[in-house]
């Protein structure tokens, strides 16, 4: 730990420490790497290896080690769980495994990961087509399994070529919701979300022991409820299904099947699909589910190349409630419509997509025609590997080769897609950050399909009566894969009083208009800053893995709170909430909360208030949430951070010439953080302050807000790699006072991962962690 003003820290030195600290960031990125093909390599009895293929029905667990290289990463881990997995590719010769790092280790992961499963996709003689889907949905943006190919052994000997495809489970959760803490059903035959009751305790698992709904998380509570719920209101009062439902998610799933021939989900089969209710916003997210049917793989004599979009095939001439009801709606069928016209243009580019099937062919070959065991389920042979790529390709259940069959689904769709009318739709809206200090700015950003004639954003300051409007202006991201960057409006303006602030966006045409949200009103908070307060939070550590332990032993979350005046400030019948709508959430006792002059104390966050008085009634979110200290009247913030996503065992601080400067550090709990300076005076001495990086992560494009406080010449921007590499520069010129908003597009291709955005002036540095997403 350095203590402040004791050593001097040169930039060149305070670059390689905030290198450092991004090795530990969100790294699961590497598992996924798919530059080179993974080869994993597991060790295991030869008793037990026989046994699981004796007991193919069985789930049950047996220790192993495994070693896993790829790019980067060259690694052994011991004691990890290994099983077979899969429905109907248990009885296959080729079988899929599953990999789980803290089955025997309770808590451990690997870069992240706490479950690899390994696909050996025996249905699919290219092996390749449902990394092509987990590929297209990680480039429109949507929540999704990632996937790469690997290499597997046992016991050294190979077992043939594999793909590696991102377990769903309360990591991938904390990756990608604003709530980690909600239900999650694996949705199985026969999921078909039928009604069967009011009743939570109708739709526990009644096909099985676990289908068709079987919850994955917070088992314990066993709750039902909001499944149910999602269910009545599909049933009776479908017309608020937007309540319930992310809408947006579950059309372009739907889009996405249509566009890729995949059946095996809830539309044809009523199978493999995740549903996810997230606390933060009340909804129930769809997530989808094993891609292995795709493009042309059919076993009911149809082709899937032509399907027609709207009136789908149903296996067993049965409803679907969800889609029946979908369908119905013009505004809906619209909406799909414009997602899977907007898919077909993006993804199935026939040049691009053709060089990337003749890329995989060449990458795979070679591990292809070494795997003996893809031969043994339908004979496929090395030739009907290749010859599946192309056209004119038919073996069995394998209908057509991949490129006639993307040739002829991106025409049919092309003939086939129906718009009824122009009424605008306001698909997607978010305001830049939900918690504001007045005099900041707010930004405003929504996503509408159609040409409306005006898109007004309207916002009413709680206990007043008038209306305020902002005009929303259209400003496409033409090169981003995301369709909602094609489809963004923008506007952003400056809030000077503070409350609570009610706020829809309104669009119209000649035909008709749309709100969003469709019902009630969306709200967000202007906060007062809080000039000289004697104490703030200094650091947080979101997920404490071994930095240090609480009176019981546990490594938990935690908060420090410094004060850094001249008295001993007292903090009790103050709280600390992470909870903008709850600012009482925990107060602090009546003693121990006494910190002398230039201490700090620290707020153990882990839901567990009997271990001792400093322990708090509520957790951190790893995944980033609000967080404030609270004057003893309830409502005055003294201080707040809305924090980003977090990683194992790195802190995130004060740290700068200001003290809104926040960087990921070492931890220093009950010590001064790295190159920490305190400025008592709000109004900040630097030429200019990062407003807001977004989005973040990012794939191709990102914006960066900054607040000009005195004119400059120039700052330069430069995005760094890991190892130290500009990846990325960038020189903005002849800057005035006021708010600069800076696009950044990336033309050249980098590997996913998290970077070092560094924006620079000729007195000033600021370094910010940006990740960037493929």
């Amino acid at each position: 730990m350095v203590i402040q003003n004791i050593l001097p820290v040169t930039p060149r030195y305070y670059l390689i420490l905030l290198l450092s600290g991004f090795l530990f960031a969100d790294e699961s990125w590497r598992v996924y790497d798919d530059s080179q093909i993974a080869i994993i390599n597991i060790t295991i009895d030869p008793e037990d290896l026989e046994w699981m293929y004796d007991n193919v029905e069985s789930d049950s667990i047996h220790l192993a080690t495994v070693q896993f290289q790829n790019t980067y990463i060259d690694e052994f881990v011991d004691s990890i769980g290994f099983r077979l997995r899969g429905n109907t590719s248990r009885v296959s010769e080729k079988k899929s495994f599953k990999v789980d790092f803290n089955h025997f280790i309770s808590g451990r992961d690997f870069y992240g990961v706490e479950k690899l499963n390994l696909n050996g996709e025996h249905n699919d003689p290219s092996i390749v087509r449902s990394k092509l889907c987990w590929d297209f949905f990680q480039d429109i943006g949507m929540v999704s399994s990632r996937a790469a190919h690997v290499k597997l052994y046992i016991n050294n000997e190979y077992f043939g070529l594999y793909i590696s495809v991102e377990h769903i489970d309360d990591t991938f959760l904390s990756k990608h919701f604003n709530n980690d803490n909600g239900n999650l059903w694996k949705c199985l035959w026969p999921a078909d979300l039928t009604y069967r009751g009011d009743d939570p305790e109708d739709y526990h698992p009644y096909y099985d022991e676990t289908r068709p709904y079987e919850l994955k998380t917070n088992t314990n509570d066993y709750d039902y409820s909001k499944l149910a719920r999602l269910i009545r209101v599909i049933h009776e009062t479908p017309d608020s299904l937007d309540l319930v439902l992310d809408i947006k998610e579950t059309l372009q799933y739907l889009a996405m099947n249509t566009l890729t021939g995949s059946w095996d989900d809830y539309r044809f089969l009523r199978n493999n699909f995740y549903l996810y209710h997230d606390p933060s916003d009340g909804l129930i997210h769809l997530i989808p589910y094993d891609y292995d049917n795709t493009f042309s793989i059919d076993w009911f004599d149809l082709d899937w190349s032509t399907i027609d979009p709207y009136d789908y095939a149903v296996i067993d001439n049965d409803g679907r409630p969800l889609t029946d009801y979908i369908f119905s709606q013009a505004r809906y069928r619209n909406l799909f419509s414009h997602f899977l016209q907007f898919y077909n243009n993006k993804l199935f580019k026939l040049d691009s997509i053709n060089s990337r099937l003749d890329y995989f062919v060449e990458h795979l070959y070679e591990s292809a025609n070494e795997d003996v065991y893809r031969t043994l389920d339908y004979g496929f042979s090395i030739d009907d590997f290749v010859n599946s790529y192309g056209e004119n390709f038919q073996f069995s259940h394998v209908k057509k080769g991949l490129k006639e069959f993307i040739l002829n689904r991106k025409t049919s769709i092309n003939n086939q897609i129906v718009f009824e009318n122009d009424v605008p739709i306001i698909y997607e809206a978010k305001i830049g950050n939900n918690i504001i200090i007045v005099g900041d700015t707010v930004n405003i950003s929504a996503s509408l399909f159609g040409e409306p004639l005006n898109v007004h954003f309207f916002y009413l300051r709680e206990g007043e009566d008038n209306w305020q409007s902002t005009i929303l202006t259209y400003a496409p991201d033409t090169m981003s894969s995301y369709i909602e960057d094609h489809d963004n409006w923008y506007s952003n303006f400056i809030i000077d009083s503070s409350g609570t602030y009610y706020w829809y966006i309104f669009a119209n045409s000649d035909e008709g208009s749309d709100r969003y949200p469709v019902y009630d009103y969306a709200s967000f908070q202007v906060i007062d800053e809080v000039y000289n307060q004697p104490v703030f939070i200094n650091e947080l550590l979101a997920k404490n893995e071994t930095i240090n332990n609480d009176e019981a032993g546990e490594f938990d979350d935690w908060v420090e709170i410094w004060n850094y005046s001249s008295i001993t400030v007292d903090l009790s019948n103050h709280y600390l909430t992470d909870k903008i709508e709850n600012l009482t959430k925990w107060k602090f006792p009546d003693s121990n909360s006494f910190i002398e002059p230039n201490e700090f104390i620290l707020i153990w966050c882990d839901e567990d208030q009997e271990q001792g008085p400093l322990h708090s009634n509520f957790k951190l979110s790893s995944n980033g949430e609000f967080l404030a200290l609270v004057l003893p009247d309830g409502i005055t913030i003294m201080d707040s951070i809305s924090f980003p996503i977090q990683s194992e065992d790195i802190s995130y601080g004060r740290s700068g010439t200001a003290n809104d400067e926040w960087v990921y550090m070492p931890p220093s709990p009950g010590d001064y953080n790295e190159v920490l300076s305190i400025n008592n005076d709000p109004l900040l001495s630097s030429n200019f302050k990062l407003s807001n990086i977004y989005p973040n992560p990012f794939n191709s494009t990102f914006q960066i807000e900054v607040i000009i406080n005195s004119p400059l010449k120039k700052i330069k921007i430069n995005l760094i790699s890991l190892t130290g590499r500009t990846v990325y520069s960038k020189v903005v010129n002849d800057l005035q006072t006021g708010h600069k908003t800076v696009t950044i597009k990336l033309n050249q291709l980098i590997s996913s991962g998290s970077y070092f955005l560094k924006i620079e002036s000729p007195n000033q540095t600021i370094s910010r962690k940006i990740i960037y997403i493929k």
